[in-house]
């Protein structure tokens, strides 16, 4: 929050009169999530600023009391971003890691560099974060998975349904690099296909090839795997 929301300068490509809306979002995020009173989260914001005086403090407080509203939109929008950043840090590999640190580092500075660096480490070493991502990413196939377990299924006639629930639960899992569940859920929508696509065959011909070629990607990410 720090970095992102609060310490960034115009050069990267924020811009002064936005200022306000970030104090206020940065507030309310340390009222309402971090439990601080309102005296004692102005504070915790003017130092991070870098202006500790006691003026500026009660500007800070008094900007957020009288547009309270304004903070909590902010803060929804500043936790969203947050959400697709972290999913994105989790998703990099060591060498795109590196290559992110060394562009950061040559347009901000070593210091930032090693600021960030740290900030990537704690973030993909941190299991709580590393639960909460992954139940981000599968939520959209929330429904999908109920309608899987519910064992409610006609073969015969639902069969098209099941696939397509498979194949978006695969995805999501490959999303978050568990590629051997990813593998197993293609693979049952594969089956299907074979099985009941004769039904629909101008979608059996484009399906069958879609769904071995994904599965050809995830095998790679899968240690001893035979094709």
């Amino acid at each position: 929050m720090k970095g992102f929301w609060m310490a960034r300068s115009t050069a990267a490509g924020i811009r002064e009169s936005d200022g306000r809306l970030r104090r206020h979002a940065c507030m309310d995020a340390l009222r309402h999530i971090g439990g601080m009173p309102g005296t004692k989260a102005a504070c915790e914001v003017a130092l991070i600023l870098g202006r500790p005086t006691a003026q500026w403090i009660n500007v800070i407080r008094a900007d957020y009391y009288q547009r309270r509203q304004d903070g909590a939109a902010a803060r929804d929008s500043f936790f969203f971003q947050f959400l697709h950043w972290r999913a994105w840090v989790f998703e990099l590999g060591d060498e795109e890691v590196e290559s992110t640190l060394h562009d950061y580092g040559r347009q901000f500075g070593l210091a930032r560099r090693r600021s960030l660096a740290q900030l990537f480490a704690r973030l993909r070493e941190d299991p709580v974060q590393q639960r909460r991502n992954r139940s981000w990413i599968l939520e959209p196939g929330e429904r999908q998975r109920n309608r899987i377990e519910s064992k409610f299924w006609d073969p015969n006639k639902d069969w098209q349904l099941l696939a397509t629930d498979l194949w978006v639960l695969g995805r999501l899992h490959f999303e978050i690099g568990e590629a051997m569940e990813a593998s197993t859920l293609l693979d049952q929508a594969l089956d299907i296909w074979k099985t009941h696509g004769h039904r629909l065959p101008h979608l059996q011909t484009t399906s069958i090839p879609a769904l071995e070629w994904e599965l050809s990607i995830i095998a790679e990410y899968i240690p001893n795997r035979k094709n």
